[in-house]
């Protein structure tokens, strides 16, 4: 079930315009094209929901489990202390894309706390995708889908 006119449906699903970093039938993860910090990986459900209160049961799980493997991978390939995990729900909770979406950001512990999105090419993240990839095969047995 896909919206027209919602950038995740349209670009990243349908036509894969984007540094995928994971996919299956259900999920998908991949990069943040405004980044809290490099490697900052957003995964979703393939289906269109909008958020926390509209996604069913089943996704939602799909998309949790995605997260705690993934964040293994990020946190790995990218030399991170640590990860925040990230999740809006409406336009006055910072949500700007309309399609539930979760947040994996690698965090230092040198580096200050800081929440202001910066801006990445293509080519890093398809480079920062690739180490993540590489580094989640590793992982990917983790992953306990039912």
């Amino acid at each position: 079930m896909f919206k027209n006119g919602c950038v995740f449906c349209d670009d990243v699903v349908r036509h894969h315009r984007a540094s995928i970093v994971y996919e299956d039938d259900y999920t998908m993860a991949f990069m943040d094209i405004a980044p809290v910090e490099s490697g900052h990986v957003l995964v979703i459900p393939k289906d269109h929901f909008v958020n926390i209160f509209d996604i069913d049961s089943s996704r939602f799980a799909k998309v949790h489990e995605l997260s705690r493997v993934l964040s293994k991978a990020v946190m790995k390939a990218v030399g991170a202390d640590a990860i925040n995990i990230g999740q809006n729900n409406g336009p006055c909770a910072n949500q700007r894309v309309m399609h539930y979406h979760l947040h994996i950001i690698p965090r230092w512990c040198d580096r200050h706390l800081n929440w202001e999105r910066g801006e990445a090419d293509g080519d890093e993240l398809d480079s920062v995708a690739g180490m993540i990839r590489d580094v989640f095969q590793e992982f990917e047995e983790e992953l306990n889908f039912q």
